[in-house]
């Protein structure tokens, strides 16, 4: 990894074959959905249907690009003027200027801007012929969604068709997720190999940030990296605390590699001199045995109600810091499905089934309620018929097994 740069990715992969099969599927959903085309405004979404980035992040608080796909047929993209320097892949037959309405940009004039781009869109709507005014839409300030409704279209979300569209892989795409899986590793060898006391949780942290940044990845989702007691319960952000020795160090990647996609590994390291204690290796134990158990249950034509409900049983003492899912998707970040513990199925759960070439990740936080620290793991694997394949190889800590 740490020799190899995105040409060297990209030519192990075919980026344009990859393009066009993420087109495809948004465009099957639209079809099964009855929609005359998507309007998307999701910065992830735009990189999705595209390939295309730019400003991802910045995108994600003030969007000012989208693209425009028809069921059938090549797609729109609207970028912002000055900012389009990227080539556009062959299932965009346009580029146009972005219409930007959000608030610290068009001011007192966004809703103006909204009713120009809505009348433009409906223009689009109407180029495709045929009376199908819905249009399905997955993100947009209030005012976007009005002025198309008073353009005449019927707008419909979207969301959920690109979570269902993003969730089957292709090899392509998995090429990709097991390429930001190995940087992402690179990271937790580089935390593990400089984890030593009177650093800073924000300190060692930041060496997964350096290495996904050297090697072309793109940005770190959640600030989830803790230490001793702040590891219990988990989900306390990244500090300025100092780390000691003998405590546990956890951390989840959770972050965005080359061409968008994520890798969300989690692990939790001994801070050394010394030895771990009797409970810190209890509870190691039961995290690696908690993955095993789920990990072997997992592969394709498996109901997401028959994973929650006989996903291994969580010891009561643990309850109460179990992590908020057994298994959830990953694609260009965490994704569709999210599939709850059992004792939560009838209030979180939903109807699905896990197909071959999704993505999931496998969950495990184990800590006592009055205990001092918790252990966080997490593996990524790919659903198969009769099994899965993991897509994390991060070697289990021994220190904490033994």
């Amino acid at each position: 990894i740490q020799g190899l740069g995105l040409r060297d990715f990209e030519r192990q992969a075919d980026m344009a074959r990859m393009n066009r099969y993420r087109y495809e599927r948004v465009q099957a959903q639209l079809t099964q959905h009855d929609c005359a085309a998507a309007l998307l405004m999701g910065s992830v979404n735009v990189r999705y249907a595209t390939g295309t980035r730019f400003a991802q992040v910045f995108n994600m608080r003030s969007p000012f690009r989208a693209v425009f796909i028809p069921t059938e047929g090549r797609g729109v993209l609207f970028d912002w003027e000055g900012y389009s320097m990227h080539a556009l892949p062959d299932t965009i037959g346009e580029r146009r200027d972005a219409r930007v309405s959000s608030y610290w940009y068009a001011g007192t004039r966004s809703e103006d801007v909204a009713v120009a781009w809505a009348r433009e869109i409906a223009d689009l709507v109407a180029e495709l012929g045929g009376e199908n005014r819905r249009v399905a839409l997955d993100i947009a300030e209030p005012h976007v969604t009005l002025a198309l409704e008073k353009a005449g279209l019927e707008v419909i979300p979207g969301d959920a068709l690109i979570e269902r569209a993003a969730a089957i892989k292709s090899e392509d795409e998995l090429f990709c997720m097991a390429i930001t899986a190995a940087i992402a590793e690179s990271g937790l060898a580089k935390i593990r190999e400089e984890l030593r006391p009177g650093l800073t949780e924000q300190q060692l942290w930041a060496h997964l940030h350096f290495v996904n940044a050297q090697a072309g990845g793109e940005w770190i989702e959640y600030r989830l990296a803790a230490s001793g007691g702040r590891t219990n319960p988990w989900g306390q952000e990244t500090s300025d605390k100092i780390i000691r020795a003998g405590e546990l160090f956890g951390v989840d990647t959770g972050m965005i590699g080359p061409f968008g996609y994520g890798a969300d590994i989690s692990r939790t390291f001994h801070c050394k001199p010394g030895r771990p204690t009797s409970e810190q290796k209890r509870l190691y134990r039961a995290a690696v045995e908690n993955l095993a158990y789920n990990i072997n249950m997992i592969e394709s034509g498996l109901g997401f109600e028959e994973l929650s409900k006989k996903s291994w049983p969580t010891p009561e003492e643990f309850e109460a810091r179990a992590y908020t899912v057994v298994s959830h998707g990953l694609g260009m970040g965490d994704a569709w499905p999210a599939i709850p513990h059992p004792q939560f199925w009838d209030e979180l759960g939903y109807d699905g089934v896990l197909e071959e070439n999704m993505v999931i990740t496998i969950e495990s936080c184990i800590g006592r309620e009055d205990g001092l620290e918790c252990v966080k793991l997490e593996e990524m694997v790919v659903v198969k018929p009769g099994g899965c394949q993991l897509l994390s190889t991060f070697p289990f800590e021994e220190d904490l097994l033994d």
